[in-house]
């Protein structure tokens, strides 16, 4: 499995089960963890008959001379139904929590939960436990979230899809007790910088600000004032950080979030493992393959027996060459991809892409406008979406896939 390889080849230490990662059945990952190199952290994943746990429920790393342990936590709802021939059942975090952070106190320095369950359990687990210092959670909201404090337990999470990795550097005290953020200027400036930084790498991406906008002057003044503010705020946010390591007892963090643009150049080993993956999943949607009509649908080449000046238009466009495109980089058959690049198929049914009539390749005129077989057979009877809005489009034109998108603009290029 490509992940299993990419997270040995980056040497993790710990990997927290998700509710995802048991998609494939309980089985499925066992086998996957006789090939891991790390251990996959769950300790409320329990075998039904004995009781004991299927993977650990935690580790202790030892790093920076402290003792570290590591926590997994399931999000799945109590005794939920897994596939698998193994017995197995979950069990609420309530009931094997307290008694994992009594027996961690003597045995560790600092204590880290990776989570999977909803936010709202999250911040009650944190209130209950103020020994737990570091909560990472997964799943609850799709962004970044700038570490927030809850009692005694610093709650982080990144964007999902490792579309950002977030770096969380520690200055641990013996206390045990971080820094109120309430007192703690360093934190209030590192959020704004935080902040900053984000809008900052929004402006250059298109270019040199400084060139893009030197006709609207309004513009680069707002610029220069973000970058010299910038500037300000790493001078002071170093200041504090040499008071804070001086003056307190009590442990701060800095925290930055690093986004993987396309301009960041890849592992070798990385992309190796990623092309090969791809490869093997491209192989199993191949051999699925049928060649099914969608209920409702026409096809575009029966929507240009009527428009078409509307479809010659059309036939310019990367819609409707959008398979092609897949097909080049031999992913047409992956049913990640499929979605954005065929007619009448969503994330939600994705697998069905891979079934496709061939009448339904590229993003056909339905893919905006809906099913069009009656409107085709009665048009004077049945009409069709005629003006489809913005949201149709942002299904597929996310910030991921196409940070250019304005909506206004790109539809009069479509007809």
């Amino acid at each position: 499995m490509g992940i299993v390889s990419a997270f040995n080849a980056m040497g993790y230490d710990a990997v927290g089960i998700s509710r995802l990662d048991l998609a494939a059945g309980v089985d499925f990952l066992l086998e996957q963890k006789e090939r891991s190199h790390f251990p996959w952290l769950s300790a409320n994943l329990v075998n039904s008959e004995t009781g004991k746990p299927l993977f650990d429920p935690y580790i202790i790393i030892k790093k920076s001379g402290l003792r570290i342990a590591v926590i997994g936590i399931t999000g799945l709802e109590e005794h939920a139904a897994l596939p698998g021939t193994t017995r197995v059942t979950t069990l609420s975090w309530k009931k094997i929590l307290l008694p994992l952070v009594n027996e961690l106190r003597s045995k560790s320095d600092l204590v880290v939960l990776l989570s999977s369950l909803s936010p709202g359990d999250n911040q009650e687990i944190s209130n209950q436990f103020p020994t737990l210092h570091i909560l990472i959670q997964s799943g609850g909201r799709p962004r970044n979230i700038i570490p927030r404090l809850i009692n005694n337990t610093l709650v982080c999470q990144t964007d999902r899809q490792g579309k950002y990795l977030g770096k969380l550097s520690v200055h641990w005290q013996e206390s045990g007790q971080w820094q109120e953020p309430d007192n703690n200027q360093l934190l209030v400036k590192k959020q704004e910088y935080d902040r900053i930084t984000w809008q900052l790498k929004r402006l250059r991406k298109k270019g040199d600000p400084e060139i893009i906008y030197q006709d609207r002057p309004a513009n680069l003044k707002a610029y220069r004032n973000l970058k010299a503010r910038y500037e300000e705020l790493e001078n002071e946010i170093h200041t504090l950080q040499a008071q804070n390591r001086n003056q307190s007892d009590k442990a701060t963090f800095e925290n930055t979030f690093l986004e993987l643009a396309p301009e960041v150049a890849d592992d070798t080993r990385l992309a190796a493992i990623t092309q090969d993956t791809k490869k093997k999943i491209n192989a199993i949607g191949r051999n699925k393959k049928t060649m099914e009509m969608l209920p409702g649908y026409a096809g575009s080449a029966v929507c240009a027996l009527c428009h078409k000046d509307i479809a010659d238009k059309w036939s310019t466009t990367g819609h409707a060459h959008a398979y092609q495109t897949l097909a080049l980089k031999k992913q047409h058959f992956n049913s990640n991809c499929l979605p954005c690049h065929v007619t009448g198929i969503s994330m939600q049914n994705k697998n069905d892409s891979l079934s496709l009539h061939k009448l339904l390749y590229n993003v056909g005129c339905e893919s905006c406008h809906g099913p069009g077989k009656k409107h085709a057979e009665t048009p004077e009877k049945t009409g069709i979406n005629a003006e489809p809005d913005a949201s149709v489009c942002l299904q597929c034109h996310i910030p991921e896939h196409d940070d250019g998108f304005d909506f206004e603009l790109d539809r009069m290029k479509i007809h």
